[in-house]
């Protein structure tokens, strides 16, 4: 039977994971520090934005690559249209959250909220968005056992309330890193929405983290961390509902230090490469386009010449030799076909599928 919050606040010891807590307040700082000195958040932003969602799709089973999204943006595929609308409603609720959070709290009508817009037709049943669960539910591990057994659904509004009032509790003194972790553990442990609980449960980990002013731009994400190893993520999450949190909170942390140093890395390469391809791309494109050729590049790395033509304004054949230009140039890579050709710009593909 899970607990509310306040019955659990001696379950952790802050020194069993007090190296993590310094570590990723670190991180994040050096981090905030590189978003605010980066001149090109155009670029940057959807690509995290991107990352983030598929990862945390990932964790819900969803198997699907940024390559299929940028494919998608250029040629749409009906098969893909799920995947793709899965996609922007997490960044839709992501940009939502973030606008509510600058001026209010959080409550029980923003969290289904976020829930509505991020599941927005995604499930069969529409009387569900937004609203929590009607029937009680279970959580079962791959193999279909049963793991835990969440608040009834008469309950449900009870338990949010609890775990609502300790997210917007700024004077408990508790270290913010330390309390993203137990609101995590707690709101997928009350499992309030038939569905997406896994999905909205790890948005919600950035935007308390903004909320809480421990990062300035809501553009810190986890999934990707937790997805190297989501089945001992699962585990922990277990753990953390019939053990002490200290466990669950060492593992969170680091998982938090993580994504830290991977997103400083991508940011510091991202420089890289796009003053390796200024430069380039100005040693063989003479045109007052240039600026909007590089921003298309690093916006959309998979491109053809119908969206080269819509996105700089330029003729078909205008839109063509810009991208046989870079491809002789070897920036892009084309493939073979003669009609409705793609060019790849395949080092920031790279970049971004390591992200």
């Amino acid at each position: 039977m899970l607990k509310f919050i306040r019955e659990r606040l001696n379950e952790y010891n802050a020194n069993s994971f007090i190296f993590e807590i310094a570590e990723a307040s670190k991180n994040l700082g050096i981090l905030e520090a590189k978003i605010n000195a980066y001149k090109f958040n155009s670029i940057l932003i959807p690509i995290l934005h991107t990352k983030e969602a598929l990862c945390s799709m990932y964790i819900e089973g969803t198997q699907a690559t940024i390559a299929d999204v940028y494919e998608n943006t250029v040629v749409p595929r009906e098969s893909d249209a799920l995947m793709m609308q899965e996609v922007n409603n997490h960044t839709k609720a992501l940009i939502f959250g973030a606008d509510h959070l600058r001026v209010e709290g959080f409550s029980q009508t923003f969290i289904c909220k976020l829930h509505q817009i991020m599941l927005d037709g995604l499930i069969s049943n529409n009387s569900n968005l937004g609203r929590y669960k009607t029937v009680d539910n279970r959580i079962v591990n791959s193999a279909g056992t049963v793991v835990f057994v969440p608040p009834s659904h008469s309950e449900t509004k009870k338990f949010m309330d609890e775990l609502i009032s300790f997210m917007n509790d700024s004077n408990d003194g508790i270290h913010p890193l330390i309390k993203a972790g137990i609101i995590h553990s707690q709101f997928e442990s009350i499992h309030p929405f038939l569905d997406g609980n896994g999905r909205l449960g790890r948005l919600l980990v950035s935007l308390y983290l903004f909320k809480a002013k421990l990062i300035n731009f809501p553009f810190f994400y986890i999934s990707e961390a937790i997805s190297q190893d989501k089945s001992v993520y699962y585990n922990m999450l277990t753990k953390s509902r019939k053990d002490t949190y200290d466990d669950w909170l060492k593992y969170f942390l680091n998982k938090i230090c993580v994504q830290t140093f991977n997103h400083i890395k991508y940011i510091d390469s991202l420089n890289e490469l796009y003053e390796k391809t200024k430069k380039s791309v100005l040693e063989c494109v003479n045109s007052p386009k240039y600026d909007a050729i590089i921003e298309c590049l690093f916006t959309q790395p998979i491109l053809t010449a119908k969206y080269v033509e819509d996105k700089l304004s330029v003729s078909h054949g205008q839109a063509v030799r810009y991208l046989n230009t870079l491809c002789e140039n070897g920036i892009l890579l084309g493939d073979d076909r003669k009609r409705g050709r793609k060019f790849y710009f395949g080092a920031l593909m790279d970049l971004a599928g390591r992200v």
